[in-house]
């Protein structure tokens, strides 16, 4: 591992949010061509070598590191177990690929310093989110990351955009409000806010004790994560924001969110006993998003709502609490964030290239865009769960997770068969609105995106392939975090020590 890794993973994206402004004055000063790009780059680059060496270490045990050198609970410290590792991998992942796009796509906008100064804002929230083992610094990098997404949702300064962002601004700070509060109770409950030192005491509380801090942090989280009944916000917001931003929310935000729940959920409150309440609200939630999904004209809203349906089937494996359920919840939200970002990436080129998502506009793109319709296809057959690709792999893990849970276990298996069959129909729409049928006359030049731009999906759609074809990397991925979620003794003593 690189030395001190756990607190340069959190502080490199923070403190390029605070140079790139400055690079960007000095380029335009003395004429520095692409200085901005650059340096973004190398931060990024140095980012993911960052998380990646913490990566193997973290799979076998806890990682603790001590900020000031002040042991918890009274110091504050970073705890990356292999759950918080996973995390982060797709995380920066996710976010190395989208600056690459961002490198071309946003070349035509204004501001450009502020996007990426906020895109590692964002990027860091995120990362401190997963990384910390505090958890009023929980709080804190939610704080961040959500004021970097309100600012993102409004960069184009279109009205749509800013009447989103502000929607966004009013549930999300609700959403954090709960989160805060939930905190505020636990903290006069235990008197501290080291969450190894609350797992530690949780047994000297009863059970009815906790039943109002669990809700605040249920409710608040599941605005996060777009959860019916609280997904209205997502949908504007996915439309609203530019492309580049929608692929790193439903890629990297997601699964920060599905990382709070099982972290705060299953760790900290060690809350299992909520499961069912889980299957059903994702039951809902996949059901939701897939009807919406289907009556929808507009791409960008489209990819919204099939993402609030794909976090269904993550919310049912997490709450069926079987070793099976958790891997497949956790390999689904991977494969989550590797075909979503892929589709968005996809659907941003086609806007880059006609200059609208409406799918009534479009048309017979297929001869002109060969290789983003090819990738759009895979994507497609990926989300849908079509064999071989990776959408399927976890699928059939929650299936499977379901028939073997028994019972009502069978229905929840029927209802995510049935939901998977309604995305395979609206994403089959969306590539025939698209790319098929006839070409109206003033689409008849349009030309592939530059190679820069279709290479990040072309590596996501690589993997779409690889990790269907051999699921078994998958697994082999997911299964740290899977025992992580478990061994409840581990981050204890990981943490605490003795």
């Amino acid at each position: 591992m690189i030395p001190h890794a756990p607190i340069l993973a959190v502080f490199l994206p923070l403190l390029a949010a605070f140079v790139l402004p400055l690079v960007s004055l000095l380029e335009r000063r003395y004429k520095i061509p692409l200085a901005k790009e650059w340096v973004s780059a190398i931060f990024v680059i140095a980012e993911v070598m960052v998380v990646f060496s913490v990566f193997p270490d973290a799979k076998s045990s806890v990682v603790a590191y001590q900020l000031g050198g002040w042991a918890p609970p009274l110091g504050i410290v970073l705890a990356i177990d292999a759950l918080s590792a996973l995390a982060a991998l797709i995380i920066v992942t996710v976010g190395a690929l989208v600056f690459i796009y961002s490198f071309i796509y946003m070349r035509r906008e204004s501001g450009v310093e502020h996007y990426y100064a906020l895109l590692f804002l964002l990027l860091g929230g995120c990362v401190g989110v997963v990384f910390t083992g505090d958890i009023f610094n929980f709080y804190v990098f939610f704080e961040i990351m959500s004021i970097a997404s309100y600012a993102l949702v409004a960069f184009r300064r279109h009205l749509w955009g800013i009447e989103a962002a502000i929607k966004y601004l009013i549930v999300g700070s609700l959403g954090t409000s709960f989160i805060l509060l939930g905190i505020v109770f636990l903290y006069g409950r235990f008197g501290t806010l080291t969450m190894a030192n609350i797992m530690e005491l949780m047994g000297q509380v009863a059970a009815r004790d906790l039943v109002i801090p669990l809700t605040c942090f249920l409710v608040g989280i599941g605005i996060k994560v777009a959860m019916v009944p609280f997904h209205f916000w997502l949908p504007d917001a996915y439309q609203g924001a530019p492309s580049p931003v929608s692929a790193f929310f439903s890629g990297a935000t997601a699964t920060v969110g599905v990382y709070a729940i099982a972290r705060i959920v299953y760790v900290l409150f060690g809350a299992a006993s909520v499961g069912s309440l889980l299957v059903v609200l994702g039951l809902i939630t996949m059901v939701v998003g897939a009807l919406m999904a289907l009556v929808q004209r507009d791409l960008k809203r489209l990819l919204a709502y099939s993402g609030i349906s794909q976090m269904g089937y993550v919310l049912v494996g997490l709450g069926l609490g079987t070793a099976l359920g958790i891997q497949g919840a956790l390999f689904h939200i991977f494969n989550n964030a590797v075909y979503k970002t892929l589709l968005f990436m996809l659907v941003g080129a086609v806007i880059w290239r006609v200059g609208t998502s409406r799918m009534d506009e479009l048309g017979g793109l297929w001869k002109n865009m060969p290789i983003t319709a090819f990738m759009f296809l895979l994507g497609s057959l990926a989300i849908a769960g079509i064999p071989p690709l990776n959408g399927f792999a976890s699928k059939w893990m929650i299936y499977l997770a379901g028939i073997e849970y028994g019972g009502w276990g069978y229905v929840v298996t029927a209802i995510a068969l049935i939901v998977s069959a309604l995305t395979l129909a609206y994403f089959l729409k969306a590539l025939s609105s698209v790319f098929l049928g006839q070409r109206p006359s003033h689409l008849a030049n349009v030309k592939e995106p530059p190679a820069a731009m279709l290479l990040p999906a072309m590596v996501l759609a690589v993997l779409c392939v690889v990790f269907g074809v051999l699921p078994q990397l998958g697994v082999d991925l997911v299964e740290p975090a899977q025992r992580a979620i478990s061994d409840l003794n581990g981050y204890i003593v990981g943490v605490m020590g003795g």
